[in-house]
Parts: C-alpha cells; structure tokens; sequence
C-alpha cells in the first residue's frame, strides 16, 4: 500500500497519530473484558485467546499503517537529498500531506527554490564572466598586436635616426613591414610628376631576386596615366586600397616592364604616401600576405604610419639633397666640401698625414652647351658626376660647380691622385652622349695638388690644384697636370 494512500492519516499530526493508534490498540481488549464482566457472559479459554489475537491483529494493522504514513514521506525526503547529495539537482517534493514530514517537504523544497535560483543567477553571472573575460582577452589581444606595431614602427624610428642614406631606410621600411604584415615582399613607387612616371625606388623580400640584376638606382621606371590601375587609384583619391584577388583584380594593370612579377601577385594592399601638405609623393605595395592570407582593414592604421615614415624619408632626402647635394650630380654641395677640406687639412698637419686634392673640368663644355642646351648639358655633368662618385673612397670627398669638380682625397700622396684621375679617364671613355643625332664624347682635364709633397701649406691645396688644372688646359686638355712649386 503506498503512502499517498494513507491521506486520512497524514491529516493529523504523527504524535495524534501515535496516541489514537495506542489507545485503540488498548481499549479493544479493555472494552471486550468490561463487557464480558458487565453481561456476567463465561467465555471460554479459546475464546478469550482469540479475542486477544483479533486485538492484537488489530494493534499491528494501525501500527503498520501508521508507521507507514510517516516512512513512506520521509524515503522521499531522503531520495531527495541522495539525488541533491550525488547529482546536486534540486527537483522539488510532491507532498499532499499536512503533518510534520509535510512541513520538512515544504521546507526542503522552498531551499531547492533557493538553490536553483542562486543556481541560475551563478550560472548568468559566470556566463558573463566568461564573456567578459572573453572580451578582456580579445582587447588584450588587439592591444598587444597594437603594441608590436607601435615597436615596430618605433624600431624603424630609430633606423631613420642613425642614417641619411636613403636607399638604406626605404629598405629597413619594407623589411620591417614585410616581417610584421607577413607579406612575401613589397616595394616603393615614387612620381616623377614631371615625366608623368613612376620609378620603382626599392623592393624587397623573396621577389627581389627578379630585380636583383639592376642597380636601385635602374629599376625600371613605369609610364603612368592618369588614374590608372590601383596605383592611379591610390594617388587619386590619397587613400589606401586593398586587392584581395590580386592580379584578377579589375582594377589592377600589369606593366610589361614587370610582367613576370605582376603574375605572381594574388593578393595586394596599395596606400598613398603622402606628404605633410597633402601632396602624393608615391606608393607603397604590399604583395601577397601569408597568414593570414587576405589583406583587412585592421592593416591600414599600421601601412599608413610606414607610409608617414616613408613620406618623412622622402621629404628629408629632398632636404638633405638641397642643403648637402648638389642638384644636378648628386656630390656634395661645395660650401660642405670646403668645410671637409678645412677639417682635413687641419688633421693633416697635426697627425702628419699626406692629402690630395683634385680639380677636373669637363673639356669643352660651355662649346657643348652651346650646340646643344642646359637640359642636355645637365645630362653630360649628372653623368660625370656620377662617374666620380663610384671612385670614391669612404673617407673620399667630391663636389662640383657646374662642369668643375672638387676631390678630397685623405691620407693619398700625388701617385694616388695620378691614380685617381686615369681611373676617371678610363670610366669617361666608356660614356656616350647624342643630341640631335650628333655623337658627344667626354674628356676631362685634371689639375693635382699634394700636401706635403709638393705644397707646403694644405690650405694652399684648392688654389694650387686650380693652377695645375689651367696648365693641363693650356697643354691641350684630356690630361692630368701635377702641380710644381716654382
């Protein structure tokens, strides 16, 4: 017999419960004797035995039912608590009853209410937690990638600070971004807005190779038209663009001049560097990005700071070329090669070291200019000078006033001048000029001047090497004439 059907019990409380069953089970046999004594009625033996059977049948039945009423709640109960104790669920208690298990059934039920709202609200705060320390991850994570970039950008910084050579920053540009983007390689196009062209000014990464034959300063130059390709794009509108389909792009061109690498392009971002007056100075390529393998917009703020250094590289070779360079060769400007020539014939006389100074004009050149004109007159001393700049030494200095060229040449002795200057002759030799289509063929005349070996004084070198040079002009020219003290 289940518990549930024992209600009638369960209405009263397990003490009245007990005290009923007891006195039931007591007053039967009382009643039965007082009865019998009240009738005078004689039972017999067996009669009597089986009335106090029948009483004590009757006390084990509402025994059973009563002790019953009370185990059969209280197994619930504790079936609940196993379950709450192993699986730590709290299922509420189905109890109909009004006694005092009924009451402990409330009770329990009202804490796994309790439970399982504390529960689910643990379950919502950690739920948040974790989405919180999910977001706090993700910022950290962009705020480390941010700080990589800001180191690398600082580390190409500090490059720019220990050099003026332009080519030697443009390239730790490109290398530090190709490590830090992790692209194969990318280059640098700067406009000559004169020539409406674009010049490869420097490439790196595993694609150099294809370009490896030329020297920086003979990559290729790329006709450009107006608004054309991605890179007409870039400098038209001054932002950045990104090709993820590379050479299938329909906007990108391929140039003839770099068809084999132009295949190879599957992925490309394209940003403008632009100078502090707005004005586009160039491009910058990013080519084929590895992991991950597409260009996003996340990239940009990075390639726009690389583009803000590579404009400041720009910006300060122009500055540096104006202040320090002359503009046609490419030597330094002579008011710092006298200042060279003054710090070295000061260190000559000191440490008692010989120095060299040689002055060479180009033979015949204002007759040049005037058969032809200053653009191709520019051409002939560009040309020269760049002829003098390859034979010099580290510790060499070169400058040049129109067709006349100022060497400084430390520590050398007059042989070392001689030497110089066939060396020069022989480079001149090789060079070949046309205007009009008449051939220019160039020679030079060369004045030397050595301290201590034939000038006593090494402030008297400038002077005394111009001297040297008028006499190999009044010889004829295309000669070298060493100056002789008189």
């Amino acid at each position: 017999m289940g518990y549930t059907n024992l209600q009638l019990f369960r209405n009263f409380s397990i003490k009245t419960r007990i005290i009923v069953t007891f006195l039931l089970a007591t007053l039967f046999p009382v009643i039965i004797y007082l009865y019998v004594q009240y009738t005078g009625i004689v039972i017999s033996n067996s009669t009597a035995l089986f009335i106090g059977i029948i009483a004590l049948i009757n006390a084990l039945i509402a025994a059973f039912l009563v002790s019953t009423s009370i185990t059969g709640p209280l197994e619930l109960v504790l079936h609940s608590l196993q379950v709450f104790e192993t699986k730590k669920s709290a299922a509420s208690i189905t109890d109909n009853g009004f006694d005092e298990v009924a009451e402990i059934s409330g009770e329990l039920n009202r804490l796994y209410t309790e439970w399982n709202r504390e529960i689910v609200s643990l379950g919502k705060r950690q739920l948040q937690q974790e989405k919180s320390s999910e977001k706090n991850e993700h910022q950290i994570n962009i705020l480390e990638k941010q700080l990589d970039l800001t180191r690398s950008c600082l580390n190409v910084a500090q490059t720019l600070n220990t050099t003026f050579d332009f080519q030697n920053n443009l390239r730790a540009i490109l290398d530090e971004a190709i490590k830090t983007i992790n692209v194969q390689w990318a280059s640098i196009l700067l406009i000559n807005r004169e020539k409406n062209e674009m010049t490869v000014a420097c490439v790196r990464g595993v694609e150099k190779s294809l370009l490896d034959a030329l020297a920086d300063e003979e990559y290729p130059s790329i006709r450009l038209k107006p608004h054309e390709g991605l890179a007409g794009l870039v400098i038209k509108e001054g932002l950045p663009l990104i090709a993820n389909k590379g050479h299938k792009d329909s906007r990108f061109k391929q140039f003839s001049e770099l068809s084999k690498r132009d295949e190879k392009v599957a992925s490309l971002l394209c940003a403008p560097i632009t100078s502090a007056d707005g004005t586009v100075l160039g491009v910058m390529n990013f080519i084929n990005r590895i992991s991950p393998p597409v260009f996003r917009n996340e990239d940009l703020p990075y390639v726009k700071d690389l583009s803000a250094l590579a404009s400041l590289v720009i910006e300060r070779n122009r500055l540096y070329r104006n202040l320090f360079q002359d503009e046609v060769t490419g030597l330094a400007a002579h008011n710092v090669w006298r200042g060279y020539f003054n710090e070295e014939a000061t260190r000559s006389v000191r440490y008692i070291q010989p120095l060299t100074v040689v002055i060479a004009d180009i033979d015949d050149f204002k007759h040049i200019v005037k058969k032809t004109n200053s653009e191709f007159a520019h051409e002939i001393a560009e040309a020269c000078g760049k002829e003098v700049n390859n034979l010099l030494r580290d510790t060499d200095t070169a400058s040049s006033v129109q067709e006349r060229f100022f060497i400084l040449l430390p520590n050398t002795d007059t042989a070392g001048g001689v030497f110089l200057a066939g060396r020069l002759k022989e480079a001149l030799e090789r060079l070949s000029f046309s205007f009009d289509q008449q051939s220019f063929k160039i020679t030079m005349s060369v004045g030397i001047a050595s301290y201590p070996e034939n000038v006593p004084d090494p402030k008297l070198l400038s002077k005394n090497a111009l001297s040297a040079l008028n006499r190999a002009h009044e010889d004829g020219g295309n000669r070298a004439s060493i100056y002789r003290s008189q």
